[in-house]
């Protein structure tokens, strides 16, 4: 699948939109593996799981590193001239996940779809009533249109009046040169910018954005606090505090790739990605590695114990007993010495002459019931119960669990989890625990962001469980989902419903308001799509600037 995209990427400038025909995050239920989409993805959704990454050993592609290698779909700002417009998803910025996968979130896949949608102007031949002349009413006329990105009108083709370029702001001119009629970027509907005039005396907005409105308008991928339901755990990295850039791009300075199984580049191991690394890379002959949660190896599990050779810290390996035997060790009955699986001495074969007495005596470490005040505790045990065999502690009974370490047949121990997580055991997130038997407790580790919709799960992903703005009493809008699982309905809006409702200013009609009523001297009030006043069309009684 990598492979076909980077191939479409060189060959063509245009990929088709009618199905997910490259690896991509996904945004609907449509777009999972065998599904397809018409419009390439919801846009205004997220999540969704992206491709896979690995992490790749030292000669490898290392994700992470701001170079776009192997199977990585994108690295940092390098997506190898893959762009919106180059997917079919329309106009707006691509971003790149944690894992080198793309986000494209930012796309506006419903601009060109000729309907006119929230937070458009227009849409292709779809302008509304908007004329040339009701742009610019001292327009002889001209062809109308609308800008690619449907944000605005594009009144490049419309007729200038006769009086413009004189260097007054006659009658029926927006501006003038540089009379802009006290007009702003702001006035026109926009969050901040530098406005112009063109030459036929109609407003240049090409240096005005609607970035930093804290709305999600169409191309935009995020804007102020409006995260599009995303997170830096939604974004492929193990986690932190996803911000959103001044120019509306998502701020990834706070996400730690630490914690999304990735070996990323700074990072020894992340869960059970060691990049091949195993514990005779650190110089031992036996054992598992473990990852802790700063993404450093850690070696507690690994040991030399069982490779035959009597090492530092072993008494015995194996059948190599290191040339001791009973009688050696004191035991003069004799007896045939052993070796335990911890590789020290296996004593209860050897025999002591007085054994049986109930009196220890050397080198007994004890006789029957007589544990000489002996616990597992005093033998460096957490506790259990001790126990006599052959004059010789039986530690049976005893146990490591409670002592803070890993020990043999442990999975964890308190607090110590062994540098494991909800993540690196196979789940999306949530907190592992170590239960009393110091084996893991799974109970609030979660799968929120599998895709799947689960219990206690109002949605995942780009999955919504079927539900919509309207399901939570919308009339519009695009609902998405929180990193928890919990629907975000910030996309949501009852603008469009013909209700002038709370925080609108008008909808479809401006309920009785006129331009003069706003301050202007005449004009055609509109409504836009966002449901904000359209004053485009209101224009102040122009009076020559240069005259007192």
């Amino acid at each position: 699948m990598r492979r076909a995209f980077l191939a479409a990427i060189a060959a063509t400038p245009l990929l088709t939109a009618t199905a997910c025909t490259v690896e991509i995050r996904c945004f609907d239920e449509a777009c999972a593996p065998g599904g397809s989409s018409s419009q390439g993805g919801d846009a205004q959704g997220g999540g969704g799981t992206g491709g896979d990454a690995t992490g790749g050993g030292e000669d490898g592609p290392t994700c992470g590193d701001g170079l776009k290698e192997g199977d990585e779909l994108c690295d940092g700002t390098e997506f190898g001239g893959a762009s919106c417009e180059a997917l079919g998803l329309g106009p707006g910025a691509l971003a790149c996940t944690g894992a080198c996968t793309i986000y494209a979130g930012g796309c506006n896949t419903l601009c060109g779809n000729g309907i006119l949608d929230p937070g458009e102007a227009c849409d292709g031949d779809i302008l509304g009533d908007t004329t040339c002349v009701s742009i610019i009413p001292a327009s002889p006329g001209g062809t109308l249109a609308c800008l690619d990105n449907c944000a605005d009108f594009d009144t490049s083709q419309c007729e200038a009046p006769k009086t413009c370029n004189n260097g007054a702001l006659d009658a029926g001119e927006p501006c003038d040169g540089t009379f802009l009629n006290d007009q702003t970027c702001m006035s026109q509907g926009y969050a901040s910018g530098t406005l112009g005039c063109q030459d036929n005396c109609s407003f240049d907005m090409s240096g005005c954005s609607k970035c930093g409105n804290g709305a999600l308008d169409p191309g935009e991928i995020c804007d102020g606090e409006a995260l599009a339901g995303q997170s830096c755990g939604s974004l492929g990295y193990g986690g932190g505090n996803l911000t959103c850039s001044d120019t509306c791009g998502f701020d990834i300075s706070g996400c730690s790739a630490c914690g999304n199984g990735v070996k990323n580049s700074g990072e020894e191991c992340d869960g059970q990605d060691f990049a091949g690394a195993t514990c005779s890379t650190f110089g031992f002959s036996l054992g598992t590695l473990a990852c802790s949660s700063d993404c450093t190896v850690v070696t507690n599990g690994c040991s030399n114990c069982g490779d035959g050779e009597v090492d530092g810290g072993e008494q015995c390996d194996g059948s190599n007993l290191g040339g001791q035997n009973c009688q050696g060790l004191g035991y003069t009955g004799g007896g045939t010495l052993g070796c335990q699986g911890d590789c020290t001495f296996n004593l209860s074969a050897c025999v002591s002459q007085s054994c049986g007495n109930g009196a220890i005596e050397a080198p007994e470490s004890c006789d029957g019931s007589n544990l000489g005040g002996s616990t597992c505790a005093s033998l460096g045990f957490a506790g259990g119960s001790l126990s006599c065999d052959n004059c010789t502690f039986n530690t049976g009974g005893c146990t490591y669990c409670g002592n803070g370490q890993i020990n043999g047949g442990e999975q964890c121990d308190g607090g110590n989890l062994n540098g494991q997580s909800c993540q690196s055991l196979g789940y999306d997130g949530g907190s592992l625990s170590c239960n009393g038997a110091c084996a893991f407790n799974t109970g609030g580790c979660t799968d929120c962001g599998n895709g799947t919709v689960e219990a206690g799960e109002q949605c995942d992903g780009g999955n919504l469980g079927g539900a919509s703005c309207a399901t939570y009493g919308f009339y519009a809008g695009s609902l998405s989902c929180n990193g928890n699982c919990t629907a975000n309905t910030a996309g949501c809006t009852n603008c469009g419903n013909g209700v002038i409702d709370p925080g609108e200013e008008c909808d479809q009609t401006t309920g009785g308001v006129t331009c003069a009523d706003l301050g202007w001297d005449y004009g055609n009030l509109t409504c836009n799509a966002n449901c904000t006043y359209r004053t485009i069309n209101c224009h102040f009684q122009a009076c020559d600037p240069i005259c007192p």
